[in-house]
């Protein structure tokens, strides 16, 4: 079992890039299956995935990086025992540190994992308003990612793009940094990070 976990903050169009990998992993014939953590009573893009005929396994009412790590790590045993996903792919909150829920891992005690990766997804059009507000969090999101995805490629001018670079080459060096915008393929996602699944 493979794990993916998407980071981004609230609007960065973390859940559309989901959804899109979702589909073309299922093109692939890979059994995926997504793990979706929303703050509040009714979850949103659970019900979109559902509404998509995705398999969405959802954690509510609590944040993943906090009260719910120990759901974290069960339902991902669950998963494990009962539907041996290839892939599973985990979306936090937009409000979510993702190093909290990197910490739980270690807990889990299911098949051993094959692989860990991690994007973090950067809306240049307000990357430069979230790096005053919500410093530690975003430092946080693009600090443990093996990939920065730049969304919004298209919409971004050209300043707004340089300025997102700036910000992931500065709190995280070592990473791949690459855009997207919305009519791209995934293609070159899908090798950057799933190159068992060709």
């Amino acid at each position: 079992m493979r794990l993916l976990l998407f980071s981004g903050f609230l609007g960065s169009g973390k859940t559309t890039l989901v959804i899109k990998f979702v589909q073309f992993a299922a093109n692939h014939g890979k059994k995926v299956a997504i793990l979706v953590n929303e703050i509040g009573e009714v979850g949103i893009d659970n019900q979109l995935m559902r509404q998509l005929d995705m398999n969405v396994w959802e954690l509510l009412n609590g944040c993943i990086c906090c009260t719910l790590s120990a759901d974290l790590v069960s339902t991902l045993e669950k998963l494990d025992a009962e539907y041996s996903p290839d892939l599973v792919i985990i979306e936090p909150s937009g409000a979510a540190d993702p190093q909290n829920v990197l910490s739980a891992l270690p807990y889990y005690k299911g098949s051993p994992l094959e692989d860990l990766q991690t994007i973090s997804v950067l809306d240049p059009l307000r990357v430069e308003v979230l790096m005053e507000v919500l410093t530690p969090l975003i430092i946080s999101q693009i600090k443990h990612a093996d990939l920065i995805l730049i969304s919004k490629r298209d919409q971004a001018k050209a300043e707004e793009l340089a300025y997102a670079h700036q910000v992931a080459r500065q709190h995280n060096p070592g990473a791949k940094v690459m855009e997207f915008g919305e009519g791209d393929s995934l293609e070159f996602l899908a090798k950057e990070l799933t190159p068992w699944m060709n």
